[in-house]
C-alpha cells in the first residue's frame, strides 16, 4: 500500500490501476486473439504479477521496442495501441505487419529466448506498458510457481498465434 500512495502523490500511473485490463472473461476480450487469456485468475492473481512490474509511459509514434536491441524484457500493454513492422533494406521504409492493443503483450520473443528484438515496435497513440523482466519474472516463479506456469501457457498461446498469422502471410 506504501507503494501505491508513493505513486499517487508523485502521479505516477500504478500497475495495480491496470488490472481491469487483463482481468476480463473471453467474451469481453477484444476479440483481436491475442490478448493474454487467463480468465481463471482473479484480480489478487494480476495483482500479484503486476507487483512485480514496472510501468513505463509512451507517447504517440515513440518507438517502444527497437529492432537488433538486447532486452530480455516482456510488456503488459496496459493503455494505448502499438505496431509492429519491419524495416525495409533502404533503412528508412516502414511497413507495419500487426496491431497491438491494451489487453496484450510485446517482447514475448525475446523474453523467451534471450536474443535481441526482431522487429520495431512504436505507438500509434500515448499508452503504459507493464515491464516484467527475466529476474521479475523468476522472483515471481519462487514465490507462485502456478500463476508462472500459468502465464507461460498464456504467453505461449500467443507467441504461437502470431505465428500461425505470419505464416498465413507469407502463403498468400
Amino acid at each position: 500500500m506504501r507503494d501505491e500512495a508513493l505513486a499517487a502523490i508523485r502521479g505516477m500511473p500504478n500497475p495495480m490501476d491496470y488490472v481491469a485490463v487483463f482481468n476480463r472473461s473471453r467474451s469481453e476480450q477484444s476479440g483481436q486473439g491475442d490478448d493474454l487469456q487467463l480468465p481463471h485468475w482473479s484480480e489478487e492473481n494480476w495483482r500479484t504479477l503486476f507487483a512485480v512490474t514496472s510501468t513505463r509511459s509512451f507517447k504517440a509514434s515513440e518507438v517502444v521496442i527497437q529492432r537488433g536491441v538486447a532486452d530480455r524484457a516482456l510488456y503488459f500493454v496496459a493503455a494505448g495501441s502499438l505496431e509492429v513492422g519491419v524495416t525495409y533494406m533502404d533503412g528508412v521504409s516502414i511497413s507495419p505487419i500487426a496491431k497491438i492493443s491494451a489487453g496484450s503483450v510485446i517482447g514475448e520473443q525475446s523474453f523467451f529466448d534471450g536474443q535481441p528484438r526482431s522487429a520495431n515496435v512504436w505507438a500509434v497513440t500515448a499508452g503504459e506498458l507493464l515491464c516484467l523482466t527475466a529476474d521479475q519474472f523468476q522472483t515471481l516463479s519462487d514465490k507462485e510457481p502456478g500463476l508462472a506456469r500459468d502465464l507461460l501457457f498464456a504467453l505461449g498461446r500467443v507467441l504461437s498465434l502470431r505465428l500461425r498469422n505470419t505464416t498465413v502471410r507469407i502463403r498468400r
